[in-house]
């Protein structure tokens, strides 16, 4: 029975809701996974690699602006299939898998083509997982410069922070080594910028030292 107000008064549990709002979630993805043409209901095609990858247009456009904007009425056709010619068919697959499940399979060999798309598609959730996976990835004395100036470009907070917890767990072998003789100013800037003690600046520029003697 229903109040005055219309409200029925009972409440779920977030847990519970938690739990339906996911059960429909993978119905919806299934569909997608078993690409049916004729149960699916698609509305929208991608050519990737020679390859047909049917979707949902209001799933990929409710979560992208870009996407919303590209496949409007205005730049496509009804039954027009849209290629995709600066990424993988799998890449560009677990790409939609993240805008129909909020999950997707991050690798060391997609990682940089998943964040970008996450950039050009302006899907900053999983620019935010992206950035997560990098900063728990392991880094090495050769790759933290280039991690660095990755995470400028994509504006990834996570990754810059474990760049410098990197450094300073690391400092002896990171200032002995051949690669940091080839640091450039802004990652040195970087390394020294916050709330540093003036200990771990003098460290940095024995390092400095110590490489140019």
């Amino acid at each position: 029975m229903s109040s005055s107000d219309g409200n029925t008064g009972f409440k779920r549990l977030d847990s519970d809701l938690l739990q339906t709002l996911r059960a429909m979630q993978n119905e919806r993805y299934k569909i997608f996974q078993q690409q049916d043409v004729d149960k699916g209901r698609f509305d929208v095609t991608f050519e990737i690699e020679g390859k047909h990858l049917h979707a949902h247009k209001f799933t990929l456009t409710s979560i992208s602006k870009p996407l919303d904007s590209w496949l409007s009425d205005r730049w496509t056709t009804k039954d027009e299939v849209v290629k995709i010619e600066d990424s993988s068919y799998d890449e560009f697959y677990e790409f939609l898998t993240f805008l129909y499940t909020s999950e997707c399979k991050l690798t060391e060999e997609n990682i940089v083509k998943m964040t970008d798309m996450a950039e050009f598609y302006g899907v900053q959730c999983l620019k935010e997982l992206c950035d997560e996976f990098l900063a728990k990835n392991e880094k090495t004395v050769e790759t933290i410069e280039e991690l660095f100036n990755f995470a400028q470009k994509y504006s990834l907070p996570k990754l810059e922070d474990s760049l410098k917890s990197f450094f300073w767990n690391h400092y002896r072998t990171v200032c002995k080594s051949d690669a940091f003789i080839d640091f450039k100013k802004p990652f040195i800037e970087f390394l020294l910028a916050g709330d540093i003690s003036l200990y771990k600046k003098q460290i940095l520029f024995e390092g400095v030292n110590i490489q140019m003697g």
